[in-house]
């Protein structure tokens, strides 16, 4: 590990505070964000800025996830399936990084990111959908769906907030296991927690409301990750001082990213979001085609 001076150690602490306040405010960790930076930047191996920024993910993710339980926007039920499906979703991504050439993965995501980021800015549909209804404490009961026909595998959640009111929503709930699998996968392989594709994914698959998915993102990416983290530690695949310094700025982003997310509309937030994708997936590309040039 290189010593770093006075001008390194601020630029990884700004670079942390900003991806932790941006990345947790849409349900993410800022790992999309960290690792192409250490890379293009701080001119990480490939490797080590994986690692580096799965680490950071962590930090943020267990930050946000503080401040996202106290508001009770968590669906911890969800959440804690989901882990359990990306865990080994991890496991297969870390050890994908020794063997699958990253530039190919790199600009194949950027396309992926770009056209999600797309159907975000197009989309003009209300993130809330026909299966979700948010109700009023103050004057609307929970309807009873006790007799309501369900498809196989279905469950409806209901969930009451600190500040947004109370939601109820149904969802495949086998399909979303499955999917956080693979979210998993992109986690150890890319190190970025998967948010940026699992919060639109629960909004616009699964129909969870945009304040339950960002928050039930960031809570599930706090428990795999911490898996990730080691197996990349193990891999001697994290530099231990742009970790730490990094993790300190996304530590603090990421509670500046939970005030934020109670005075912005979740309009707003998604319109974040399909930045971040434009912006990432033309990076990712561009990374990618270095080998190519």
């Amino acid at each position: 590990m290189e010593e770093l001076n006075l001008s390194i150690a601020l630029a990884l602490l700004v670079l942390g505070i900003s991806a932790g306040t941006y990345g947790v405010l849409i349900g993410s960790g800022g790992g999309f964000i960290v690792a192409p930076l250490l890379i293009v930047l701080f001119q990480l191996d490939h490797n080590i800025a994986v690692g580096t920024s799965m680490v950071t993910v962590f930090l943020a993710s267990i930050s946000g996830s503080i401040g996202y339980l106290k508001l009770k926007r968590v669906d911890i039920r969800s959440s804690l399936l989901f882990s359990l499906a990306a865990v080994p979703g991890t496991f297969f991504g870390v050890q994908g990084l020794k063997l699958v050439p990253a530039d190919i993965f790199q600009i194949v995501l950027g396309i992926i990111l770009i056209l999600l980021g797309l159907f975000l800015v197009l989309r003009r549909n209300s993130p809330q959908m026909a299966n979700t209804v948010r109700l009023n404490d103050s004057i609307n009961k929970p309807q009873d769906t006790s007799n309501t026909p369900r498809k196989f595998g279905t469950t409806t959640r209901l969930i009451s907030t600190m500040d947004k009111g109370t939601f109820e929503y149904t969802y495949n709930e086998p399909l979303a296991i499955s999917a956080n699998g693979l979210f998993g996968f992109m986690s150890g392989f890319f190190g970025m927690g998967g948010g940026p594709i699992r919060t639109p994914t629960l909004i616009y698959i699964f129909k969870f409301p945009t304040y339950i998915a960002t928050a039930t993102s960031v809570f599930t990416q706090g428990i795999y990750t911490f898996a990730g983290s080691i197996m990349h530690l193990i891999d001697g695949n994290v530099d231990t001082n742009k970790a730490l310094l990094v993790g300190i700025g996304i530590i603090i982003g990421a509670q500046i990213a939970v005030k934020l997310s109670q005075m912005i509309q979740a309009q707003n937030i998604m319109r974040l979001l399909s930045v971040s994708f434009l912006i990432i997936g033309f990076q990712l590309i561009r990374l990618g085609m270095r080998t190519f040039q």
